[in-house]
């Protein structure tokens, strides 16, 4: 059996997640392969996140989805919904918002707080006030069936977890978690409470690990795509277990090759516990080198893509684009600064920026400053990013750093010319300078301002990404890293 392993799976995700989701349903449609991913964070509301996942097609339902904490509990999001009314035997209340919050009044004295989802109406969490400092002294919250699965104690007259407490369906206890009591609600131990006695856990990390130890069987191959889980992964027993790391970012803090992220410090000094690293692109395997002495461990796989299922030859508007969550790493701030000192040279060209994020009024905030508001748009987010690129002149991607730089090849793919900060990494590899993009040097205005002017009077012909990246490769690849490590255990791998 083959297991990938996440920290989450969001109902709204980004590219570490849409990777994840779209390789494992390459390698099941198109490799014949069986998968089950695993996710670690606590939600009690998966059941309604898988469903999406399936009915929108990112994955085939033959894909097992389980939560390590679903796992544990048997919770199978399904059974009798449980009625949870408003009122409460013995105590007044008052309405706060209109069918969704009430305050709860025993002869006098508030002791309650009850809140509903606006949507279907459900419970959402009761609130047990302490009446010495109107503050919650502990939560029971409850999922879409009306079940309490969790039960949260806090530290007097704070909001500072004391204490979680895990249900199942039942009601029945599975995990405490117990938290220091201070703001940053730090973890101290865990316990699980199983037939064979109480379990404790130091850390979350080591319970991950028996978790893995208990779901993944002997014989298999493990795909760990978070940080997070390098050290569960690593140090999991079991027999015949390949273990393959993915690095969707860049390992380095800063330009400096020996400046190494903290959460990839793990991983990079334990690279003999782990059969492959597998890097996006060529530059970071390079840099790689320099720090993991057995090359032989470091694969190259990078992100593959369908042609695109419409016409990439759509009559080009006069304008540039950028597709990207508007935060200060992407630095979408630094295409409205070339702009600005390129309006005159650019004409009636005009820049739509697509996407959300915390940076989205400092964008809008930077336009009005400099009186661009018929000039450059913020168009909020698009669920058309392929129309998007094939009738722009050019998209320009300006972030710090990638790990690969997903909407570059999505651009290409579009026929659409990519302007790049040539960071790391990511676009180097997929941006032949002059032929379907232009590479610029990192946080030079100048220079991003003088190349929109020359992608304004450019004619690129039959922009298109390398065959490097298309489906095809990507399979073969993947394949026969798998199926060398089949070889080497001499014994089925898969079932």
């Amino acid at each position: 059996m083959n297991y990938v392993i996440t920290s989450t799976l969001p109902e709204q995700y980004g590219g570490r997640t849409k990777s994840l989701l779209d390789r494992t349903k390459k390698l099941v449609e198109q490799a014949n392969l069986d998968y089950t991913i695993i996710t670690t964070n606590y939600n009690p509301y998966y059941g309604d996140i898988y469903e999406q996942y399936y009915t929108q097609d990112k994955i085939p339902r033959s894909v097992q989805l389980i939560n390590i904490y679903d796992y544990l509990s048997g919770r199978s999001y399904s059974g009798k919904s449980v009625d949870q009314p408003v009122e409460e035997e013995g105590l007044a209340y008052r309405e706060i918002k209109k069918n969704t919050a009430y305050r709860f009044f025993e002869n006098g004295e508030y002791v309650l707080y009850k809140k509903y989802d606006k949507e279907d109406g459900s419970l959402q969490f009761v609130d047990f006030m302490d009446p010495y400092n109107r503050k919650r002294a502990c939560r029971k919250e409850f999922n879409s069936l009306g079940v309490c699965h969790r039960k949260i104690n806090y530290k007097q007259g704070t909001t500072n977890k004391l204490e979680e407490i895990l249900y199942d369906d039942y009601g029945n206890a599975y995990v405490n978690r117990t938290f220091d009591g201070s703001s940053e609600n730090n973890l101290i131990r865990m316990h699980l409470f199983t037939d064979r006695g109480i379990l404790e856990f130091k850390t979350e990390k080591d319970f991950f690990r028996y978790c893995f130890e208990q779901m993944i069987e002997d014989n298999s191959t493990i795909i760990n795509d978070a940080r997070l889980l390098d050290k569960p992964m690593c140090e999991m027993e079991g027999n015949n277990l390949t273990k393959i790391a993915i690095l969707h970012n860049s390992h380095l803090a800063s330009d400096d090759r020996n400046d190494i992220k903290s959460s990839y410090q793990y991983i990079i000094d334990h690279v003999e516990d782990v059969d492959h690293i597998v890097a996006l692109t060529h530059e970071q395997k390079k840099d790689l080198s320099h720090l993991i002495f057995n090359n032989e461990k470091i694969s190259i796989i990078p992100h593959s893509i369908a042609p695109p299922n419409s016409d990439t030859n759509v009559k080009k508007e006069n304008k540039f684009v950028f597709i990207g969550r508007l935060t200060d790493v992407k630095q979408a701030d630094h295409i409205i600064e070339a702009y600005q000192l390129a309006r005159e040279e650019l004409g009636d060209y005009t820049v739509e920026i697509y996407g959300d994020g915390p940076d989205k009024n400092k964008l809008t905030e930077l336009i009005t400053e400099y009186n661009l508001e018929e000039n450059v748009f913020m168009k909020g987010l698009t669920d058309d990013p392929e129309g998007v690129f094939a009738s722009a002149k050019a998209s320009f991607l300006t972030s710090q750093y990638e790990g690969f730089g997903l909407v570059i090849m999505e651009s290409l793919n579009n026929g659409c010319p990519v302007v790049a900060y040539d960071t790391k990494y990511g676009p180097n590899d997929l941006i032949t300078h002059g032929k379907n993009g232009l590479l610029v040097e990192k946080n030079n205005l100048e220079a991003l301002s003088e190349a929109m002017i020359q992608m304004k009077n450019a004619d690129f012909k039959n922009v298109d990404v390398d065959q490097e990246f298309r489906e095809d490769a990507f399979i073969s690849n993947w394949s026969t890293l798998l199926k060398d490590e089949k070889k080497r255990f001499k014994i089925p791998f898969f079932n």
